[in-house]
């Protein structure tokens, strides 16, 4: 049954970006409407799969790799949602965010993404999924700050140059783009900040230890610090704009690292290459 419910999340996933692309080019608002009516859609087969996966999970105690990265772009949407029906309108970020999530989707199918997880004893405990849940939601928070932060530098371009073209007209104002990468960056800080906690009792929990200098607490924790800095110095000293986007950028540059090489290709505790 969760097959069906992600084909047909895949297939209106795509309609709606080729609906967004449209957009995009356009910018009738009758066809952003139906572009995130599909998408709405979409979300809700989405969840169906979600609630499908997430009881044979718990049932079997089965994870692979390739569930989080599905997990990842159902937050993804669900984060383009929650700032679209906020007081900052970024409709447009729907053409650069819905390539990220179909990418997601399907290296989700790739045999090499489809890794069991080497914690599969530990999922009934309650720190290990709060922990995943918070790490995976904070990704999509800070992730959408990144599209925010490409959007910013491809507008603030096109000003600097004084040629008003393509990117001036279909994108948000550069305020608005600030306020959605401080936005992003609130809350995947503060989501980050719940992972790290619960992971750290959860690893108290189950080996003993707090902490245990794995590749990827370390990188975390750097990242963490990272977007520490950035809260820091754009309260205290008044960062805006260029500086917060390409910070975002560098953190997600640490974030794949994490993500991805430490997870598929670094063997031993928090890894999938065991």
């Amino acid at each position: 049954m969760k097959e069906l419910f992600f084909f047909l999340t895949l297939i209106v996933y795509v309609l709606s970006f080729i609906g967004f692309a449209f957009y995009f080019k356009t910018l009738r608002k009758d066809v952003l409407k139906y572009s995130q009516g599909l998408l709405a859609i979409g979300f809700g087969f989405h969840s169906i799969y979600w609630i499908t996966r997430g009881y044979e999970i718990y049932l079997r105690a089965s994870l692979f790799f390739g569930d989080a990265l599905n997990f990842l772009a159902w937050s993804l949407v669900l984060v383009y949602f929650i700032f679209t029906i906020g007081r900052i309108k970024i409709y447009t970020a729907g053409f650069f965010l819905m390539p990220l999530v179909l990418i997601l989707l399907f290296l989700t199918e790739l045999k090499e993404f489809k890794i069991e997880s080497p914690f599969e004893s530990y999922l009934k405990n309650l720190w290990f999924p709060l922990h995943a849940i918070a790490g995976l939601v904070s990704h999509a928070f800070l992730l959408f700050g990144v599209i925010a932060a490409i959007m910013y530098l491809l507008q603030e371009r096109e000003i600097k140059r004084k040629k008003l073209g393509i990117f001036f007209k279909k994108l948000p104002p550069l305020e608005y783009l600030d306020r959605t990468m401080e936005k992003a960056l609130y809350l995947g800080f503060i989501f980050l900040t719940v992972a790290m906690l619960s992971g750290a009792m959860w690893s108290d929990l189950v080996f003993g230890d707090y902490w245990v200098w794995s590749p990827k607490q370390v990188i975390t924790f750097i990242l963490w610090i990272v977007y520490a800095i950035l809260i820091h110095q754009r309260v205290l000293i008044g960062w805006r704009g260029k500086k917060t986007a390409q910070m975002l950028i560098m953190g997600f540059c640490l974030w794949a690292i994490s993500f991805f090489v430490v997870s598929l290709c670094c063997k031993g505790f928090h890894s999938y290459a065991y």
